[in-house]
């Protein structure tokens, strides 16, 4: 968001205490007795340790320089000052500390898009934990900008908390689904392979309510488009006599499961990741291709080392649509069009009809999911909540991304949230001007359904997944080393003597040594983060204290590491016997 700039008038003062003060349009924003005094009493009474501080207003930089003298390593500032006349006086007045201190950030002007990014960042690194602190009178003086602060504050809280909870439920979850999906990734196509093969229309079929009056236009023109069907609709395309030519599928959760699970759908080709819900690929016996996840750098490398091939990634986001739509433009060269891509809950509904996830919205239903209203498809106010809001900006951030080729983008859901940067055209419309001949055989037909390996694939791919098992077996026993040393300091009170921090120190390295991998990635999140923000350090702490601490953060994380690699490894066990019965029929057929 940009403001409109305004003119302040803006005059420095001599303060009793001899140092400057500052004035705006007549308002003191320093004391003019005591400055500093001032500033280190507002400071004392709102700095807290290990949190994400918001400076609101720079002034002369007297509060920030109290906040630095306060702040340890595990505390950042953030400073918001609107007006680079301040921000210059401030430097010409006060040697500033925030020059010199690596975890200080500003944002200078009435652009807030840096501050969003700066707190998307802090907010995952402090959960939510965050204080803003206000410079004397700035809130009257940018009364606008304040509230856009305090909104934009909120709702990236809101969306960090949403993501955590995520990271919270599916981590192991997603790590047995990406091991147990290894098996039936082996054999499917790589994503790339499809890059710019086609020069159809593509349409992305999602399950928003206003989806429902979109399938009989579907239906009639569905041979000269590309459908894609994006994760739960395939019921509601299923029951119109609908087939899409792609089912993509990402959420590894038992409710995306449901969706799949009483129908057959081999006939379909079908693209996911390899943390989609492990029955999802299982029962699925047509053409299959998986993808990476773009953030998910760490597990792609294990993906491509197990898969003996560098498989194709694809932007993510916040839902299948998201995805869906990558695959769409990197597939094809000719225009893309969202339907039922309502984000929001048209007519009260969550869905489109023949989705087994709808439902219908109550009052109480609006209040559990802090559901607000915003600006819609037509320029009406439409019921939303962050979920579909994360959704939208995931959206709205790949128009910019994709920069020369958004011509291509199309809105046709006709409903729902307007999505910025999109061409909304009526469904209709998008069909009569770039639908108007049958689609020819595509290479996906020409496909067949499983990749096949050679022999001696299959066996490099059993060696690596036994050298992961040698290393789980390690870790394992190297934790229970280590709370050996833990439970022999809590008999000593806790105290961490040379020999047992020498111990200590000769398996951590070890530890590193085989945790650096990094196959453990998924499972092992929520423990860091447990850790990461559990038993931290307070102000004045006694030895005592320090070491309890110390002991009791120290406990956390191994154990946590402990008890996460056995449930991997009982994964891991699943994965190699289904190797073990592919092996055993490779040899009977060679017989």
């Amino acid at each position: 968001m940009v403001l409109v700039q305004e003119k302040y008038k803006i005059e420095t003062l001599d303060s009793k205490s001899g140092i400057k003060s500052l004035r705006i349009n007549s308002l003191l924003v320093h004391s003019k007795y005591a400055p500093i005094e001032e500033a280190k009493k507002i400071v004392n009474s709102s700095y807290k340790k290990n949190h994400l501080h918001i400076l609101f207003g720079i002034g002369l930089g007297y509060l920030a320089d109290s906040i630095i003298e306060k702040m340890s390593e595990s505390d950042r500032l953030i400073i918001i000052e609107p007006d680079e006349e301040v921000y210059e006086l401030a430097f010409k007045f006060n040697k500033l500390s925030i020059t010199s201190c690596p975890n200080v950030s500003i944002c200078l002007g009435k652009d807030l898009t840096l501050f969003e990014s700066l707190l998307n960042s802090g907010f995952q690194e402090y959960m939510g934990r965050f204080t803003i602190i206000e410079t004397p009178n700035y809130q009257k003086l940018y009364p606008a900008l304040y509230k856009k602060c305090l909104e934009i504050s909120k709702d990236q809280l809101l969306m960090e908390v949403i993501n955590n909870n995520t990271r919270h439920i599916f981590s192991q979850k997603w790590q047995e689904n990406y091991t147990s999906n290894l098996y039936s990734a082996f054999t499917s196509h790589n994503i790339e392979d499809l890059t710019g093969k086609l020069n159809c229309p593509i349409v992305i079929a999602s399950g928003g309510p206003s989806l429902t009056k979109q399938l009989p236009l579907l239906k009639v023109n569905c041979d000269k488009v590309f459908l894609i069907c994006a994760g739960s609709t395939i019921n509601s395309l299923l029951n119109e006599g609908i087939t899409p030519n792609l089912v993509v599928t990402v959420d590894g959760g038992e409710p995306n499961y449901t969706h799949f699970e009483d129908i057959d759908i081999s006939h379909i080709p079908m693209a996911y990741p390899l943390i989609v819900h492990k029955k999802i690929p299982a029962l699925h016996n047509g053409k299959q291709f998986t993808f990476n996840i773009s953030d998910h750098t760490l597990m792609n490398k294990w993906t491509n080392k197990l898969l003996q091939r560098e498989n194709g990634f694809i932007q993510t986001g916040h839902s299948v649509a998201n995805f869906s739509l990558d695959i769409a433009m990197k597939l094809t060269t000719a225009p893309v069009a969202l339907i039922g891509q309502d984000l929001a809950y048209t007519n009260n509904q969550t869905h489109a009809s023949g989705n087994k996830g709808k439902y219908g919205i109550d009052k109480e239903k609006e209040k559990q999911r802090k559901m607000y209203y915003t600006e819609g498809y037509n320029g009406e106010k439409v019921l939303t909540d962050y979920v579909f809001n994360g959704m939208q900006k995931g959206f709205e951030q790949y128009v910019n991304m994709v920069g020369g080729q958004k011509h291509r983008l199309f809105n046709c859901t006709e409903g729902g949230v307007k999505i910025s940067g999109f061409q909304q055209v009526p469904f209709k419309q998008f069909l009569d001007s770039y639908c108007k001949v049958s689609k020819k055989t595509t290479l996906i037909d020409a496909l067949p359904d499983i990749n096949e390996r050679s022999n001696e694939e299959w066996n490099q791919f059993r060696i690596e997944v036994e050298e992961l098992l040698c290393i789980h077996e390690e870790i394992i026993h190297l934790t229970d080393e280590v709370n050996t040393i833990l439970a022999e300091i809590k008999e000593n009170n806790f105290l961490f003597d040379t020999i047992s921090n020498e111990r200590l120190s000769q398996y951590e390295n070890e530890l590193k040594e085989y945790l650096h991998n990094e196959f453990l990635f998924y499972i092992l999140r929520p423990v860091i983060f447990k850790v990461q923000h559990s038993y931290l350090e307070q102000d004045n702490e006694s030895f005592e204290d320090s070491n309890k601490r110390v002991y009791n953060k120290t406990s956390l994380l191994f154990e946590g590491i402990k008890e996460s690699t056995k449930i991997s490894h009982s994964f891991l066990l699943e994965l190699l016997d289904k190797l073990s019965e592919n092996e055993k029929k490779r040899d009977k057929n060679v017989t």
